[in-house]
């Protein structure tokens, strides 16, 4: 099968784009860039008395409300220099905030779209001037902290946060970033009592069991910290930053295999935190009405298997803006992996229209979608058509030799596979392509090299692969590593509950202890399945 875009971690075969390219491993298709999730991004707020104390390592912060602020003016907004889509949004809140400047609610508003429009410095004046306006509210306190917490100013955002816990103690979302503005301020001890505190009252926290264990890491106390991480993994599979802990805890562990296993799902699963819900980050969201948002909400939703919801989002987006290209390639993977070619075609061609050399992962995922179809022809000239654009996409390249390959091309297609693997040397299927075809062509010791690259990480397709070079080895006499590698394979396929794979290399393995050592012999051995291709 066809190398395919990844999604957020999930099994599907077509996934919608991370804010960035990512070719370690497959074809990742670039959205709008989506800021990075903080620690506590998504999270519920149970019910709770706990409060907040000496105990739980912010005692010493100074309280908003002891700090000697003055009310800002209400900020001149060059309303010209915003989205064209939102601008009569922006345009009335502004004018309500000029007209009432001492209505709380009114300046809050304007800041929380000056929030959502990146107009940051803006977006702080009027949270300030709103939490001065009224400074029993908590929603004022907690967008302004989380703002600063945002743009790195841990020294500002924490006494803001810290008052914000005081005036509602139980909303954990609170909790999780001033224990995220403590740990990034070298604070370490502090936050680890923030997380302390947390986990007693909300036990299923994932965020809590990341942020505990990453202040175990920075004490040195790599056991815990690995212990700590795989907890928030259990809590959430797909948990990305917390699988990144864990590997880097293994590794310092010298857990080498395990650690290549957690860079593996981290890789895979890399934008993903948990998807819980803070009303407050909602709600200023909601009143974000760009494509850029309604573009990135479809990525969200996308991430969490709600395809249907994300078409949605961003045909939305489109209908606000004709112009925004990456609406057009988003919609051609989100109709593909519904199955509906016809609406991803259509997008294509859309994208193609505007700027036919600007995205060439569209002509990629094209091509990917003909495969699908059975258009193989077709499919082999998007790819081509890929490669004229971008030629250093790995991902093309390998697509391109499976054609080929299929076709009985075979010094061509090798060609494709090396060329994939000097744009990519991590690229597994690559290597074990090059690898398979050297094996037809009696080029043992060659293919042999190629195999030994695709050992890690260490993965659910790393039996197949390492049965594969038990069988190479077969295939060139050498018996001894040829059981060797069989064995090995036979072991991992067990471990990774694989037992129809399993079954298969027992048998293998059965014959080849009963056949001699001559070499011919061997050489005329067949094998029932090799590995994925």
């Amino acid at each position: 099968m066809p190398t395919r875009p990844c999604g957020g971690g999930g099994s599907s075969n077509w996934g919608v784009a991370s804010p960035m390219l990512n070719r370690a491993s497959c074809i990742v298709l670039a959205f709008l860039s989506l800021p990075a999730a903080p620690l506590s991004a998504h999270i519920t707020s149970p019910a709770t008395t706990r409060t907040l104390g000496t105990e739980d390592g912010i005692a010493q912060a100074r309280d908003s409300a002891s700090m000697d602020f003055s009310a800002p003016e209400i900020p001149q907004v060059n309303i010209a220099g915003l989205p064209q889509e939102t601008q009569e949004q922006a345009a009335q809140a502004y004018a309500a905030a000029r007209k009432q400047p001492q209505d709380a609610d009114a300046v809050g508003k304007l800041g929380m779209l000056l929030d959502n429009y990146h107009r940051s410095e803006d977006a702080e004046l009027c949270y300030r001037r709103a939490h001065l306006l009224a400074p029993a509210a908590f929603k004022w306190l907690y967008y302004w902290g989380s703002l600063l917490l945002r743009e790195k100013k841990m020294g500002e955002a924490l006494p803001i946060l810290t008052s914000a816990l005081r005036l509602e103690p139980e909303y954990l979302p609170a909790n999780l970033k001033v224990g995220e503005a403590l740990l990034v301020a070298g604070k370490t001890e502090q936050a680890g009592k923030i997380y302390d505190g947390i986990l007693k009252d909300y036990p299923d926290t994932a965020e809590a069991y990341y942020g505990l264990g990453r202040v175990k890491a920075a004490l040195g106390d790599q056991v815990a910290a690995a212990e700590l991480y795989r907890q928030a993994c259990q809590l959430f599979p797909t948990y990305g930053a917390a699988h990144y802990g864990l590997a880097v805890a293994y590794r310092k562990l010298g857990r080498i295999r395990e650690a290549e296993e957690q860079a593996n799902l981290h890789e895979r699963n890399n934008y993903i935190v948990p998807p819980l819900a803070d009303p407050l980050r909602d709600e200023l969201r909601a009143l974000d009405m760009s494509a850029a948002a309604h573009l990135e909400r479809g990525v969200q939703l996308e991430q969490v298997g709600r395809i249907d919801d994300a078409i949605a989002e961003t045909e939305k987006a489109l209908e606000l803006d004709r112009s925004l290209a990456k609406a057009h390639l988003n919609l051609l993977i989100l109709y593909a992996k519904k199955g509906k070619a016809k609406q991803a075609e259509e997008h294509y061609k859309a994208l193609l229209a505007q700027d036919p050399d600007q995205f060439p992962d569209a002509s990629y995922n094209y091509g990917v979608l003909l495969f699908e179809e059975g258009k193989f022809d077709e499919a082999e000239k998007a790819f081509r058509k890929t490669l004229a654009i971008a030629p250093s996409n790995d991902a093309a390249h390998n697509n391109l030799g499976y054609l080929l390959e299929r076709e009985g091309k075979l010094d061509e297609a090798a060609i494709e596979y090396k060329k994939a693997i000097e744009a990519n040397p991590s690229s597994r299927q690559a290597h074990f392509k090059l690898g398979r075809i050297l094996v037809n062509q009696q080029h043992y010791a060659e293919a042999i090299e190629q195999l030994q690259q695709t050992l890690t990480p260490v993965d659910e397709d790393t039996p197949s692969y390492v049965y594969a070079l038990g069988a190479a080895y077969g295939r060139a006499g050498d018996r001894a590593q040829a059981l060797h590698y069989l064995e090995q394979a036979r072991e991992l396929a067990v471990a990774h509950g694989q037992t129809a794979l399993a079954s298969e290399i027992e048998k293998d393995l059965e014959r080849v202890k009963s056949l001699s050592k001559s070499s011919q012999l061997w050489r005329e051995t067949g094998f029932g399945r090799v590995a994925p291709g």
